[in-house]
């Protein structure tokens, strides 16, 4: 009954496999949903969602910027966003052999790897902010130690 990740990316999954296989709750799916962050694959009324590769793909997507580099709901918006007109940017790019179509949509790409850089760069400085505070009050309280201890 156990079924290998492989095979389940090829089929259309309902939300609590999808779920299980991401290490999300359905309820934490079904808000990036409503958020617009995912949109299944599949949804009957009535009926579970159904969820494909593509779909499980972009949920290990969102929990990595989410748990592991801490980026907030809006901001994984916004890279989401921008990762699909990076698609469509590439998908144009590959369906064209004029030079000066091909110069004008990497110049596009160039614009938004500049803005994914400065979405990332915000967080950078946000959490270096955090250190600074945190490396300024370990000072503190080693020269309060330090007093104490001279005592």
């Amino acid at each position: 009954m156990a079924q290998s990740l492989r095979e389940a990316a090829s089929e259309l999954q309902p939300i609590g496999f999808v779920a299980r296989i991401v290490d999300l709750t359905p309820r934490a799916i079904r808000y990036y949903e409503k958020l617009g962050l995912l949109r299944p694959a599949v949804q009957v009324r009535g009926v579970d969602r159904l969820f494909d590769a593509s779909d499980v793909e972009r949920l290990r997507d969102i929990k990595q910027l989410r748990e592991v580099i801490g980026f907030s709901l809006a901001e994984i918006s916004e890279l989401l966003e921008t990762d699909e007109v990076r698609q469509q940017l590439r998908s144009r790019f590959q369906g064209t052999i004029d030079p000066r179509v091909r110069a004008e949509l990497l110049r596009d790409a160039i614009g938004l790897a500049e803005r994914r850089l400065g979405i990332i760069e915000r967080k950078l400085a946000q959490v270096e902010a955090i250190r600074s505070q945190e490396r300024d009050r370990l000072k503190r309280l080693r020269a309060l130690l330090a007093e104490e201890e001279a005592r």
